[in-house]
């Protein structure tokens, strides 16, 4: 029996720009996973969680961030479903910014899979624990429906286990391929839904972006990540 797993990208976060500064002594990572969404990430995620693509789903996971929590709470409420939360889930940890020295460190990070930043992952370590992760998920959901709530950059990550990286650009824009097929060529907002689906023995038969026509997207610049 087949398993599908949705992997969902969080609603749109609620821009830094909007903190005049912090007064603790959370480090950079903490203060990231604390990130709320945004009013209208508040509206897309209520929206989401209506998409007839969605419904039925047996189990829901999400990362240890409160935006991939706030996300998935509206498909929490309208399914009557429990959560739970995994770290192995969770955002690259970007490290120390060095758009200086790296200004083209987006491009970077796609096509040398062992590039990071300092204190931050490589791509290779984000996938492997995205993939231990999603491993114990199949191995635990044969069959049934999983919605995993996860972040831009670790699920493309992720996608990378199996999809062919045809181009990424200075422009944040990707190109996917599966099977020979495009699959994704754009730049990833917030929400984005890409759907896998398993076999018996956890091999991947198709991979699909899955677009909505009912969530708008007009705030790149305001929200990255």
């Amino acid at each position: 029996m087949n398993t599908t797993i949705y992997l969902i990208r969080h609603s749109t976060r609620l821009s830094t720009q909007r903190i005049d500064e912090y007064n603790n002594n959370d480090s950079t990572t903490l203060k990231r996973e604390k990130i709320i969404l945004s009013v209208s990430g508040e509206k897309r995620a209520e929206t989401l969680a209506n998409e007839a693509e969605l419904q039925n789903i047996d189990k829901i996971y999400a990362s240890n961030c409160v935006r991939t929590l706030q996300t998935a709470k509206y498909m929490m409420e309208k399914q009557n479903l429990n959560i739970t939360l995994d770290k192995r889930f969770d955002e690259r940890v970007i490290g120390q910014s060095n758009n200086n020295s790296v200004p083209n460190w987006f491009t970077k990070q796609f096509i040398d899979e062992n590039y990071k930043t300092i204190g931050g992952e490589s791509q290779k370590e984000v996938q492997l624990r995205m993939f231990d992760g999603l491993s114990e998920v199949l191995h635990n959901n044969q069959g049934k429906r999983i919605a995993i709530f996860s972040h831009g950059l670790a699920i493309s990550f992720l996608l990378l286990k199996w999809c062919k990286l045809i181009n990424v650009n200075e422009n944040k824009e990707i190109t996917l391929e599966f099977n020979n097929k495009i699959i994704y060529n754009k730049r990833l907002n917030s929400p984005e839904v890409f759907k896998l689906l398993f076999d018996e023995k956890n091999n991947p038969i198709s991979i699909t972006y899955i677009p909505f026509n009912d969530i708008k997207f007009d705030d790149f610049e305001l929200h990255e990540k």
